[in-house]
C-alpha cells in the first residue's frame, strides 16, 4: 500500500568503506527516530544523580533518566546493527551511542 506509514527504514551496513555515505544515511535515520541530538550530544547527565545521592530525587527525575537511557540504548543498538561483524569489535565496548558514533567517526572520517 503506497504511502502507508508502517514501513521500517533499513539501516545500511558499514563495512569499512564509504564512511561518509553511511554517516549521512545514519544521520537521516537517527533524525527520523528523534535520536540524532542524543547521538550527537550524548546522554545528558542531569542533577538527578546528585539528587539521588542526596536523597532528594523525585520519581519524575528517575523516569526521565530511564527514558533517556532507553533512547540511548535504542540508538546504540541501531549503530551496532549497522556495522559489519568486522567493524563491530571496534565499538563493542561503547556504553553509549555517542561513544560508538565518535569511535567510528574518529577512525573513518576522512577529515574536513
Amino acid at each position: 500500500m503506497a504511502g502507508s506509514g508502517g514501513s521500517e527504514v533499513r539501516t545500511p551496513i558499514f563495512s569499512g568503506e564509504n564512511y561518509e555515505f553511511w554517516r549521512i544515511k545514519m544521520v537521516t535515520i537517527f533524525k527520523s527516530h528523534g535520536l540524532w541530538k542524543l547521538v550527537e550530544k550524548g546522554v545528558t547527565i542531569s542533577d538527578s544523580k546528585e539528587k539521588m545521592a542526596e536523597g532528594s530525587a523525585t520519581e519524575e527525575d528517575d523516569e526521565k533518566s530511564v527514558v533517556e537511557h532507553m533512547r540511548d540504548a535504542k540508538a546504540l543498538g541501531i549503530i551496532q546493527n549497522a556495522v559489519s561483524d568486522q567493524i563491530f569489535p571496534r565499538i563493542a565496548n561503547a556504553d553509549t551511542a555517542k561513544m560508538a558514533w565518535d569511535l567510528l567517526y574518529g577512525e573513518y572520517h576522512g577529515g574536513d
